[in-house]
This record gives C-alpha cells, sequence and structure tokens, in this order.
C-alpha cells in the first residue's frame, strides 16, 4: 500500500532454439536487429550456425485474470501478483552480466528502417516519437534499449514525449533510498562496510528484499524506505538526483519518507568479517519525492549496469552493493531471488511469453524491479530486463537478445484500480512485444 509524500514525512508507500525462425504456426523470424548479413540466422557458439526458434505469435491483450483477481477487490493482477504467476529464472547465478551481444551499433528495425545506438560516452539523445501512437499521452513512460556492441552497452532511449514530466513517484523510488544507504555506509566506513553488513542480527540484505517484497518479514517496506533515508542521508539522497549522480533538474527532488515510522532498528552495522560503523541517523525532513520516469529509469539502469559502466556507477558503492540490492541477501532464507528480483509485480514478466523468454535464455533472463501504488489508485512501476537467446553451447546468438529499461506511470484511466492495473500491464505488453520482435 501506498501512502502520500510531502517533505515532512509522507512518502510513495506505495527453447531452447530449435527449428529454423521461419515462423512455425505464426511465429515472428525477429530479423529486427541481427547482423546486416545475417538474414534469419545468426552467428552463434564457436563459429557455427544456429537459428532460434521463431518469435512466438502474442496476444495484445496480457494474461486474462484468474478467479480471485476477479472475485477480490484488492490487490490487482499484474502489481501484486494476486494469482501467483510470477515466475523466476531456472539459472542462478549472482554474477550474470546479460549475456547478449552486437557486433553493430547500427541496427535494422523489423518493418523497415534503422536506428543508432549510442555509448554512454555520448550525449544522451530521446526519440520523443518512437512510443507515440504505441503508448498515449496520459502515462509518464521512458525506455532505454541496452545492446552490448562487441561488449560494450550502448544505448537507445525512447517515449511518447513526456518522459520529463516529474510526478510523484510513489514507491518505485525506494530502491534509490537503499543504493543511498549503501552509498553512506561505504563512504563513512572508508569502503568497508556496506550491504553486505548485518544490523540487530538482520543481514541488510534481507531488509532490501522485505522493502521490495512486501512481505513484512519482520518490517514493512514503508517502513524500511524510511528507514534506508535515515541511513544515507535526505540532502545526500536529492544530490545524487542531481549533481551528485544523476545530473537532473533542480524541478526534480528526491527525500521524502513513506508514510510510515522507521523499524526500531540500531544504527551500527556489523559485517561478517568484523569491520564495524556507527550511523548517526538522519531525522531531517527531506524534500518530497517528484521524479520523471526518466530519472528512475536511468537510476535503476545505473545500478544494474555497475560493472560495465564505472564512470556512471553511484559514488562509493560497490558492485557486493548492487549485486545485493539486484538479489538480497547472498544465501538468504528468503531464496536466491530476492531484493529487485523479488517485485511482487509482473508487468514485465507478463509483457511476452515468458515460458518462450526462460527457453531461448536457457534459464539466463533477469528481471530486476519496484512497484508503486498512489493514494488514488496511481499505477507505477520502474524495471529492468534481460532477455537473451543462447545457443546449444550456452553463447549468446549475436543480434537476438533483448536488454532494456522500462519506467512508466499512469495516474488516471479505469473505473477501478484493477482496471488501470490492467491498462497499464497493456502498456507494457505493447512495448515489450516491440522489443522482443525487433520493431523498436
Amino acid at each position: 500500500m501506498a501512502c502520500g509524500d510531502s517533505g515532512t514525512g509522507g512518502g510513495g508507500g506505495e527453447a531452447q532454439g530449435g527449428e529454423a525462425a521461419t515462423g512455425g504456426s505464426g511465429g515472428i523470424p525477429a530479423q529486427g536487429g541481427q547482423p546486416s548479413t545475417g538474414g534469419n540466422a545468426s552467428t552463434g557458439g564457436e563459429g557455427g550456425t544456429y537459428v532460434p526458434d521463431a518469435i512466438p505469435d502474442i496476444d495484445d491483450e496480457p494474461p486474462a485474470p484468474c478467479q480471485a483477481a476477479i472475485d477480490e477487490s484488492w490487490p490487482p493482477q499484474f502489481l501484486y501478483d494476486i494469482c501467483g504467476d510470477k515466475r523466476k529464472p531456472s539459472y542462478v547465478d549472482r554474477e550474470l552480466s546479460c549475456p547478449s551481444v552486437d557486433t553493430s551499433a547500427t541496427i535494422a528495425l523489423t518493418g523497415g528502417g534503422e536506428v543508432t545506438y549510442l555509448p554512454s560516452s555520448a550525449p544522451v539523445e530521446v526519440d520523443s516519437t518512437a512510443l507515440a501512437g504505441i503508448v498515449p499521452d496520459d502515462v509518464q513512460i521512458t525506455v532505454i534499449l541496452i545492446r552490448r556492441v562487441d561488449g560494450v552497452p550502448h544505448y537507445r532511449y525512447i517515449s511518447n514525449g513526456n518522459h520529463a514530466d516529474a510526478y510523484q513517484p510513489w514507491s518505485t523510488s525506494k530502491f534509490i533510498a537503499a543504493a543511498n544507504a549503501a552509498s553512506t555506509l561505504r563512504y563513512e566506513s572508508a569502503s568497508e562496510v556496506g550491504l553486505t553488513a548485518s544490523v540487530d542480527g538482520y543481514p541488510l540484505g534481507d531488509l532490501v528484499t522485505s522493502l521490495v517484497s512486501y512481505d513484512y518479514d519482520p518490517f514493512s517496506s514503508n517502513a524500511l524506505g524510511r528507514y534506508f533515508h535515515n541511513i544515507g542521508g535526505r540532502s545526500k539522497a536529492n544530490g545524487l538526483i542531481h549533481d551528485l549522480w544523476l545530473g537532473r533538474p533542480s524541478s526534480e527532488t528526491f527525500g521524502g519518507n513513506y508514510g510510515e515510522a522507521a523499524p526500531g532498528l540500531d544504527y551500527t552495522f556489523e559485517e561478517p568479517e568484523g569491520p564495524t560503523i556507527t550511523i548517526s541517523p538522519d531525522g531531517s525532513t527531506g524534500p518530497s519525492n517528484h521524479l520523471s520516469s526518466f530519472t528512475t529509469a536511468e537510476a535503476m539502469k545505473r545500478l544494474v549496469l555497475h560493472r560495465e559502466e564505472p564512470s556512471q556507477s553511484l559514488p562509493d558503492l560497490q558492485w557486493q552493493d548492487a549485486e545485493v540490492m539486484l538479489y538480497g541477501a547472498e544465501g538468504s532464507d528468503k531464496g536466491p531471488f530476492g531484493g529487485l528480483s523479488s517485485d511482487p509485480a509482473i508487468y514485465v514478466q507478463s509483457g511476452h511469453d515468458i515460458d518462450y523468454i526462460e527457453a531461448r535464455s536457457h534459464g539466463r533472463y533477469r528481471i530486476f524491479s519496484k512497484l508503486g501504488n498512489g493514494t488514488d489508485g496511481q499505477m507505477a512501476n520502474v524495471a529492468y530486463a534481460c532477455f537473451p537467446v543462447l545457443d546449444p553451447n550456452e553463447q549468446p546468438v549475436p543480434g537476438w537478445g533483448r536488454e532494456f529499461v522500462i519506467s512508466a506511470h499512469l495516474a488516471t484511466g479505469g473505473a477501478t484500480w484493477k482496471e488501470r492495473d490492467r491498462i497499464l500491464a497493456k502498456h507494457y505488453r505493447a512495448v515489450i512485444e516491440r522489443i522482443v520482435d525487433g520493431r523498436l
């Protein structure tokens, strides 16, 4: 559940491949983004030619509601996965870097035309027309498409024109508060203490998981959002949006709380190997949370690509902290897919045929996300997805993998919250279907 936010402390709670890709029964050959000489085939493995299964046709509508989603007024089907449809990858590896590769930064789109991806050293250019007619104007949305050109990330930013419009991001901003806490711990301890530490016997990684998963084990997500702000500091949190990290305009602000008091935890943190640090909690009044979809998408991108883009990494954060953010505490009873892997929202998963994504990636797909839900039924989500294609030798097939970040906010529409939830799921599906088959 989400609560309103203000500077005084309210705030957003809330196939494996096989046959030739000639279409099968209506399948799509997915030529978009493949090497220009490749036709339908791509070179994978150790020089061999491998053609993945055709991309299956999917319905434009997201999955139908289960009986519980029909009978119950709360929670919504896609925001909180009332139907129990959430899938986890079959391949467990906390160190996995998205196994996707391209041979050129210029990509041919399915249906005609081509686009060029840019490295992080280039100024960001947003194609504000790419989603026009796909996602309506009443949705704030930013999509960052990622191609690893010979192993180096290149990017294409697209939107429907409102990527810079700021709004109350609700609970989608909590992952930035937790990341800021990690950054502060590393800075204050000369890099010796981070999210790999524990407080009062609780691994901080388990607290990150509870922040994301809403399992209330043992504290609420909203209370933990405030706690991480107390650790990281609200002035610094706001600074990260601006000159300290993301370089966003002064009209965007961050530092508001999430509607509940912080849990009664200490502020002395201890690493398993012994180093400790005691933080003086920041009880100040922070600025309200007012961010754009571009900002939350960019923050998610930089967190996930911490290793690949050191020039854009969060100051003082270490990869071990980012790994905890993505997967939770290592060896936790909460399971191997905690952290941002444990978000109840299934907007990205429902954006395509997840069985096909699992099969073609040999279980190496990843989804990291954070939901947001406003007091008047606003629906929000920010997510990263890695949808690779591997050959039988577990090697990426050039040109076929898809990697992206999507951040969206829907404030109005539908007669009920459940209807609005389905509307946002449909928008995600429209975008992700086009990403997978190469139209975007």
